[in-house]
């Protein structure tokens, strides 16, 4: 009997983590929607890998203005390998002036 034994982790598709975003806004609500592919996988077995943003965040998703945000990705097989993250931070610079 053969038994098969997956340990190669699933991959993110080569160009598909975005890069850095960063959104220069002149808004009063101090927020920005930010808009981005969500990245794509593969798995050696050909069952697509199960991709999970660990934060929460979503393209299209309101942004406040301050610190970076960081928006980083998961992915792992049916078989619990995990592959290298994908993570990009998004930071919104507010320059609204009150006259």
């Amino acid at each position: 009997m053969f038994y098969y034994s997956d340990k190669t982790p699933p991959a993110f598709i080569d160009g598909e983590c975005p890069d850095d975003i960063i959104l220069n806004i002149d808004s009063s609500n101090n927020t920005a929607l930010v808009h981005w592919v969500p990245p794509l996988g593969r798995d050696n077995s050909g069952e697509p890998p199960i991709i999970v943003e660990v934060h929460g965040y979503e393209p299209d998703t309101r942004f406040k203005a301050g610190a970076p945000h960081l928006v980083k990705y998961t992915i792992t097989d049916a078989t619990g390998n995990m592959g290298t993250n994908c993570q990009f931070m998004i930071t919104v610079n507010c320059k609204f002036i009150t006259f």
